[in-house]
Formats: C-alpha cells, structure tokens, sequence
C-alpha cells in the first residue's frame, strides 16, 4: 500500500475557541459532506469546560467552508454543561449524531457523570428532535466512547463500546477507576440498548489504567474484534463470536502504542481494513526530552492496510512531524481508493488536543 495525503483544513484555537477536537464526517445521497466536532468555549482547553457540537459543510467532500460554523447540540438542553465525542451514522430520516454529555463537576465536590445520546436529522443541520439516551443516568460512573465509534452490523445490530469509569471517593475527593468495557448493543435501531454484556477487565492486578477507548469492528467471518488503549505499551484485544455479548480474554495485539487511541475501520467500496495509531518508532532523544510533553508521545500518525482485519501490514505514514501530537482520528471512505481523516494535531506551542486537522488520504 502507498498513499498520498493531502491536507484540506486545520481549525485551530482561537479567542474564545480554546479547543476544536473529536470530529466525524457524513455524506449525504447528494454529495454533500458534513464535518461534526467538538468546540469549546472559553478560556480552557480542559475535557471538563464547557463545549459544543459544531459541523461546517462541504458540497464536493473537499472544499469545506471553515467560516460557516452550525451549532447542532448545545449541552445546556440536556442538563450539561459539556458535549463531545461525535459519531455520526445512517439513518431512515437521514443522519444519526452520536455524543457524550458530561454532567455535574468536580469543583462542587460531586462526581463528574457523562450520558450518551442521539439525535436524528433529515438534513444534517436541525437536530431539535427528541434525544434518545442509550447509556443509564442511575449510575455514579463516567463513561467514555470516543468519536467515529459506534458501528452497524451486517444484522443491523448497533453496538458501541463503553469504556466505564467508576467514581471513587478518597479523602474528600472523588477519582475515577481503571476503564472496564463492555460493548452495549440495539437490535431495533436504537430504540433499546441491552446492557446484558461482558464486563471486560485487563488481566493485571495493580494497573490503574484498565482498558480505556474502546473500539469495535465487524470480520468477514462473523466475528467482531474489540481493542482498547491500555498503558502497557500495546493495544489490548478481544474477539466475540456472539455478535458482542461474550468476548474471549483481552490479550496484547500486534500493535504496539503508547496511551493513545487506535482506530480501525473498514473500506466498504473494496473489503479491506485500515488501523490509524501511533507507531512506536526510532527516536534520538530520550522520553524526558522537551518535545515528549508537546507530543505526549502520540507521534508520528500512520495507517496500515489487512484483507481480514487481523493481519496487518506495514504503516504508511499520514503526519510524520514529530514535534506534534496526533490523536482521535476518524475516517469516511469516499471511494475505493480515497477517505477523509480526522485528527487531533496540536504540539509546541498548543496541546495536541487543541487543534484538530482534516485531511484526504489516496490508496494505491
């Protein structure tokens, strides 16, 4: 495989526009393409302040209007006072937009929660519809689901992977425990979710990470492969042959990562899988060099190709400064040998989570 990667935009922070992160895309039957993402408001870039769903628009899936900025969610509508971490899918009306919505903070000495929900739109823009919770509100835990998550089966089944944290109170303070995932799941398009899974742990006592992010995808040959970001210096595994109800022991992968989220999707147009990350590769300086902090050692960005979506190949690389961190990627393959790729790209002078870079990546 080799690819050519051009790069379409970057939004980048600015006067009270601290962070723009945790994008996704979706074409429309007319060709028009939307970017979903995360922007937050006001003088931090911290996952706690306050933040909104934003989208701009493109007519060819290229050029992208960066100025024309739609507020789809405002978190405030549903008791919050933040909301991330964008999916978006198909639908009967249209487009379906997955998020996460924190609420409560930690300053008034209550535990941080978050709720997952979705809204439908015909056209991509008004999503003042009724939104659907597909997480429980009763629950004293913080949920993770990254964005461009949630996948569709060849059934039709829905399922998303839930990396659950649970709020522990120690000494006047609350903490949150290592990541246990589970991948929750519909089969009636979203209008219950069952929760009657596997709690999947990492098999090593002490580690106060867990399995964190989790991600899912569907084999050929019925299977579906989980895998999660982990601070063992892999990504950790998991295989089910229920369609997501029971999942074999998480064991290391063949990819080696830091604590870095990993994509893995599948090219409907030929069969074939592509896995976004973070390589380990040959670095001169050691891990206490100044550019580590920049970076947080998600550096370089790479993509590498599988016809099963177990065995993969070597990467090719999409970013390779390594004076910059890059993480959170999405994808949407607009053909058989071209997609759009979303990445968190910040380093030097901003966090990488700051700025967020979309760009087209061309298979060969």
């Amino acid at each position: 495989m080799k690819i050519l990667v051009k790069k379409l935009f970057e939004l980048p922070p600015k006067e009270n526009n601290t962070r723009n992160s945790e994008g996704d895309f979706f074409r429309f039957p007319d060709g028009r393409v939307m970017f979903a993402y995360c922007r937050f408001i006001g003088d931090s870039w911290d996952d706690n302040i306050h933040s909104d769903i934003c989208a701009i628009y493109s007519s060819d899936g290229e050029h992208f209007d960066t100025e024309d900025i739609h507020t789809l969610v405002k978190p405030e509508r549903l008791g919050g006072h933040n909301a991330m971490c964008v999916t978006l899918r198909p639908c009967k009306k249209g487009v379906r937009l997955y998020f996460l919505v924190k609420k409560e903070n930690q300053t008034a000495n209550v535990p941080l929660r978050s709720e997952y929900y979705y809204i439908d739109s015909s056209d991509g823009y008004d999503f003042s519809g009724e939104p659907v919770l597909c997480l429980p509100k009763n629950k004293e835990s913080y949920y993770v689901i990254n964005n461009n998550r949630v996948e569709t089966l060849s059934s039709g089944r829905i399922v998303i992977p839930v990396a659950e944290h649970k709020a522990l109170l120690c000494d006047g303070k609350y903490n949150y425990a290592a990541g246990i995932a589970r991948f929750i799941y519909s089969d009636d398009d979203g209008k219950t979710f069952n929760e009657d899974v596997q709690e999947l742990v990492l098999p090593i006592e002490g580690d106060k990470a867990g399995l964190q992010e989790p991600g899912v995808i569907e084999l050929d040959d019925g299977r579906l492969y989980g895998y999660f970001r982990t601070d063992m210096g892999y990504q950790y595994e998991s295989f089910s042959s229920d369609h997501g109800k029971t999942w074999s022991d998480p064991k290391p992968s063949q990819f080696e990562s830091p604590m870095s989220p990993m994509r893995i999707a599948k090219n409907p147009y030929t069969g074939k899988y592509y896995a976004i990350r973070n390589p380990y590769m040959e670095r001169p300086e050691s891990p206490e060099h100044p550019r580590f902090k920049n970076t947080w050692g998600r550096t370089p960005l790479a993509i590498s190709e599988s016809c099963d979506g177990i065995h993969f190949g070597d990467f090719e690389l999409i970013e390779s400064d390594l004076h910059y961190g890059y993480c959170y990627p999405a994808i949407y393959f607009l053909s058989e040998n071209e997609a759009l790729v979303s990445y968190c790209s910040g380093g030097v002078d901003i966090a990488p989570l700051q700025r967020t870079t979309v760009s087209k990546i061309s298979f060969s």
